[in-house]
This record gives C-alpha cells, sequence and structure tokens, in this order.
C-alpha cells in the first residue's frame, strides 16, 4: 500500500543564477566568516529581509556539483528527507530573492501554495548554466519533465570581470532559456531575470547589463514570450559597493509583477526600453521607446537609502493591486534635468548630452547647447559599472529605464 502525506498542489519556481539568487542568511551573513557581507558596517542584520514565514511555501536547496545521480540536495534538506516549509527557521537557507518573490505570490493568491527549487551556485559564470556546464549537468537536467511554473535568474557578476565573456553574454544566455525551456518542457515557460546591480568590482558590468537587455529581443529565442527583466540601478538602498546589495524585496515584488501579468495574460510591466534613436532635422537626437513601456516618463531621483521598501499590498481591498503598488521611497518626481545619456561620432570619443522628455520620446542636444549633432552615430545612457545617478527616467508605473547603448539611424 502506497501513502501519501502533505501532498501540495501549487505553482514550483526554480531559483537560478550565483550567489545574487543563492543569498540566505545561513550562508553568508550568520558566523564571524561573514564579515564581508556586512561591508565593514555598511549594513547590519537588522538590514536585512525579514524571513518569511509560511507554511505553504516549501523548498529544496541544491548541494554541490560533483558527477552523480539525481539531484543533489544540501544538508538541511537531506537531514529532514523532504522538502522545507518556510519556516522562521528554515528560511534561513533559502533565497532572500525567492522568499520576496513568493511572499508577493503568496498574497495575491493565498489558495495557492508555492514551492522554490533553489539551484544558484555563488561565483559560476553562465558557461556552467548552459547545457555541457557542471551546474546544467547537476542541477538542471537531472530535473527534466518536472513541472514548474517560471524560472528566476540572477546572474553576470562572474562574466564581467572579462571583456571576451561579456561580449559572449547574450548568445549563452539566449541558449540557457531556450535550453531551460526544453528541460521542463514548455517552449512559453516564464522566464524572469535581474539586470546586474551597480557595483564597482568589475570592468565589464554595464556591457553584461547591455547583453541582459539584448537578449530580450534576441532572435535566438525560440519564443520571445514570457521573458521579463528587472532593472536594479536604483534598488541597492546605497549599498552599491557590495556585491550583494540590499533591495531583494523591491526585486522580488517586481519579478512578482511581472510573473503574475504573464500568468494572468495581462501585459508585463517593464520600465522604458528604448527601441531606436533617430536624428531630427532640427540638428537633435530622438530617441524612441518600445510600445507600452513609455507612458508617463518622468525624471526621478533614487532612494539610495534603507527608507526604500518593498512591501505586500493588500488585495482583499484593492482587488487590481500588483506588487507594485507595494514599493515605497525607491524615488522621488525631481526638477533635475534628466542625466546619465552621452553621444559619441565614429572616433568614439564619449561626451554628455543635455536630454528632455517631450511627451513619449526623449529629445538630446549637446550639453553647450548647440543643436547641430549630424556628426554623431551612437548614444548610451548610463554606461558604467556604478554609476552616481541623481535623475533617472521612469514610467508611470514607477520602473526606471534601462541603462543601453545605440546607433543613431
Amino acid at each position: 500500500m502506497l501513502t501519501l502525506k502533505n501532498v501540495y498542489v501549487g505553482d514550483v519556481f526554480i531559483a537560478a543564477g550565483q550567489s545574487n539568487m543563492e543569498l540566505n542568511y545561513s550562508q553568508y551573513y550568520e558566523g564571524p566568516g561573514n564579515d564581508y557581507n556586512f561591508g565593514g558596517g555598511l549594513i547590519t542584520t537588522n538590514d536585512l529581509p525579514k524571513q518569511l514565514s509560511d507554511k505553504n511555501v516549501h523548498f529544496v536547496a541544491s548541494a554541490n556539483t560533483t558527477e552523480g545521480t539525481g539531484f543533489p540536495l544540501r544538508d538541511v534538506n537531506e537531514q529532514a528527507d523532504s522538502w522545507l516549509d518556510a519556516t522562521t527557521d528554515n528560511s534561513q537557507h533559502s533565497s532572500y530573492l525567492a522568499q520576496q518573490f513568493a511572499m508577493q505570490l503568496r498574497a495575491a493568491h493565498p489558495n495557492v501554495p508555492v514551492g522554490i527549487v533553489q539551484t544558484a551556485w555563488s561565483g559560476t559564470p553562465i558557461r556552467s548554466h548552459v547545457k555541457g556546464g557542471s551546474i546544467y549537468a547537476n542541477h538542471i537536467a537531472p530535473l527534466e519533465g518536472f513541472h514548474v511554473a517560471g524560472v528566476l535568474w540572477y546572474q553576470g557578476c562572474n562574466d564581467s570581470a572579462n571583456e571576451a565573456t561579456a561580449l559572449a553574454y547574450e548568445s549563452q544566455m539566449t541558449s540557457l532559456i531556450n535550453q531551460y525551456r526544453a528541460v521542463f518542457d514548455q517552449d512559453d515557460l516564464p522566464f524572469l531575470y535581474v539586470q546586474l546591480a551597480r557595483w564597482p568590482g568589475y570592468q565589464y558590468t554595464q556591457n553584461v547589463r547591455f547583453a541582459q537587455l539584448s537578449t530580450l529581443k534576441n532572435v535566438g529565442l525560440h519564443n520571445a514570450s514570457n521573458v521579463a527583466m528587472t532593472v536594479s540601478l536604483d534598488t541597492d538602498k546605497g549599498t552599491s559597493t557590495l556585491i550583494h546589495p540590499l533591495g531583494k524585496d523591491i526585486l522580488g515584488a517586481r519579478m512578482a509583477a511581472q510573473y503574475l501579468a504573464m500568468s494572468e495574460g495581462k501585459t508585463i510591466p517593464n520600465g522604458p526600453l528604448i527601441a531606436h534613436a533617430k536624428h531630427a532635422s532640427d540638428g537633435t537626437i530622438v530617441l524612441s521607446f518600445q510600445k507600452g513601456t513609455v507612458t508617463g516618463l518622468q525624471a526621478e531621483k533614487p532612494n539610495y537609502s534603507k527608507t526604500a521598501s518593498a512591501t505586500v499590498p493588500d488585495y482583499t481591498a484593492n482587488s487590481n493591486a500588483t506588487p507594485l503598488d507595494g514599493i515605497a521611497n525607491v524615488a522621488t518626481p525631481t526638477s533635475e534635468s534628466l542625466q546619465g545619456f552621452e553621444i559619441a561620432d565614429t572616433s568614439g570619443k564619449w561626451v554628455s548630452a543635455a536630454a528632455a522628455i517631450k511627451g513619449d520620446q526623449i529629445v538630446l542636444s549637446a550639453a553647450d547647447g548647440s543643436s547641430n549633432l549630424n556628426a554623431v552615430t551612437q548614444v548610451r545612457y548610463w554606461w558604467s559599472g556604478n554609476p552616481a545617478i541623481s535623475s533617472l527616467l521612469y514610467n508611470d508605473l514607477g520602473l526606471p529605464a534601462s541603462p543601453f547603448i545605440t546607433i543613431v539611424e
């Protein structure tokens, strides 16, 4: 006789990538060996996200990448011989970002349990996660045929260390999305990922960010639907010097809003996404953005203090609420002009440009007041690993524009 107990029917998500997805209390903050992650007192345990406590959220976390059969589990799961319930104590072993994402989904759909399969592994380049890599072979391939609701991805720091890996990132990530969808046998499987946060440590962070942006419309994707990117430039609460910044609550809320839109057949919420740049007859350059991302363009000043936060909206009081409604104090409107735009000609010498919002477009002119930009061939926006941002472009969803570089047609 077969006995089944503690059976749940709900949505299971893969939490994949490297350390910013793996980030949890027990591995990264508990004990004296983890002083580095506190940034010399920049943050304290009180600044960390609150641990999720929800008996209808369950998780398993993968162990080392040694060759073997089956899906390798961390000791904490092996000892329990099962999925772990997200009690306050158990959640110390679970991804902060996945917890925050699950928290938002549980509030929106309280009758749907959530499961998290954590496959992220710190310090790994993307090549380890695609077919043939050790993470793929040990953490993803063993799950073939397992039904999941979506993939959460946060990775790219390792690939930002070298120009060669940064240049290869877009093709690698496109392959990864296609391969993960094949493993889970769903060609439109929701795949949600975080664009790299501010960090001064590696030289090519901005190149990987652009590769992540370009992946959204890469023609190599077998199915471009249900792929979404979360911009993180404004989420670190002033901790951009840390490779593991704060702000996982804000990221979790933004990703949850995107997933819920996908699952409900609604437009996926994005910040302004660049479409193209063109020379205008008056000597200026006009930037246009993808349809559906540019309503209510405005300049806002990011709040890089710990007062920025995300909470769970009251869905019982507002049936139209989204996780974005719970994001507070992330940015405030500013009268300061838009910053971060630069222009260059074929010489490759970059200079700052003045930017003005004109309806659903941005108009660039020379910073010195002249309007003859006919020689300009390229435009970029916040093209730096750790930009000091005082004015950022947002839309009326409260979502910021992604950094980009583009040619001028």
